[in-house]
């Protein structure tokens, strides 16, 4: 199914959510610690990182782009991985999101094998990452696993979201999907995209593996306990015989300059017993020359 057009945004209009082109602005790992709490003994240690590509963009129109953003979470003082409850990622208003013309793609069309993902979600592809995490299964001791990461668009129930496929291979052969509902934002930041239960988070244990039972089944509540977590959004494509991008920026630097830095993204992460770590990163622009109309005649 083909949404209506959508728009998702802070002060002008925030086109949807989703996707990433390629062209256009910032950069930005010059992060800028904002934690909520100081990093005591025995508490997570985070560190974040964003940026966009390219750096030259347009003054007063926005052009495509793609946008990364990743973070660690570590505990200062065990081996063992602290536990997510909640994850908040805010991203400027510098960048816009606009999904119009997107196909949806359920999130159960994601628990399945590859080979039956068909042409929906394969045209909801809005990006790639890798998350890093601590599983325990009941009865077995922890293990670190690697997944690999797909973001896809979907609109259900008229809420968009960037569902993030996470599967893993080797001793611990899963596949989970991580919920990122898109939301507009307040203040220096225009959009917000955010997993607020973490403990709600299912994934299944490929059927036939030595460490799974005879018959694929649930897991739930394990996959709180991530490492490292990156995720870049990059798609462009055609709608209605134009070609659109789902992430877009400007460089709206003041006269008589030729960059700006600005705040990029926010990442907020929530610990158990209340316990919260935020950080900023600032992005940074150049403003792109102006294209040349060749003269006819």
């Amino acid at each position: 199914m083909v949404p209506t057009r959508r728009r998702v945004a802070g002060s002008r209009v925030l086109p949807g959510l989703l996707a990433l082109a390629a062209m256009v602005v910032l950069a930005g790992p010059s992060p800028r610690s904002a934690s909520a709490e100081p990093a005591s003994a025995g508490n997570p240690v985070i560190e974040i990182s964003g940026e966009t590509t390219p750096e030259r963009l347009p003054r007063l129109h926005p052009a495509p782009t793609s946008f990364r953003v990743g973070f660690t979470s570590v505990s200062s003082t065990t081996s063992a991985t602290p536990e997510l409850t909640s994850i908040g990622v805010q991203v400027s208003r510098r960048l816009t999101f606009d999904t119009a013309g997107l196909p949806s793609c359920p999130i159960s069309e994601l628990y399945d094998p590859p080979s039956g993902m068909g042409q929906v979600c394969s045209g909801s592809l809005v990006g790639s990452g890798v998350v890093i995490s601590e599983v325990t299964i009941p009865g077995q001791a922890p293990v670190t696993i690697e997944g690999h990461l797909l973001a896809f668009y979907d609109l259900g129930d008229g809420q968009p979201r960037i569902l993030a496929q996470v599967t893993s291979e080797g001793v611990l052969p899963l596949t989970y999907v991580i919920p990122f509902t898109i939301r507009p934002s307040t203040g220096i930041f225009g959009t917000t995209l955010a997993v607020e239960q973490m403990r709600f988070i299912a994934g299944i244990c490929a059927p036939g593996h030595s460490n799974c039972f005879s018959q694929t089944y649930t897991f739930k509540g394990i996959y709180g306990h991530i490492s490292k977590f990156e995720l870049t959004l990059h798609r462009q494509f055609i709608h209605r015989g134009k070609r659109a991008s789902l992430v877009n920026a400007d460089c709206p630097a003041s006269h008589g300059s030729s960059s700006m830095s600005f705040p990029l993204v926010e990442v907020n992460l929530a610990y158990p017993e209340a316990t919260t770590r935020s950080q900023v990163v600032t992005g940074r622009c150049q403003v792109a020359a102006p294209r040349r109309h060749r003269r006819r005649g």
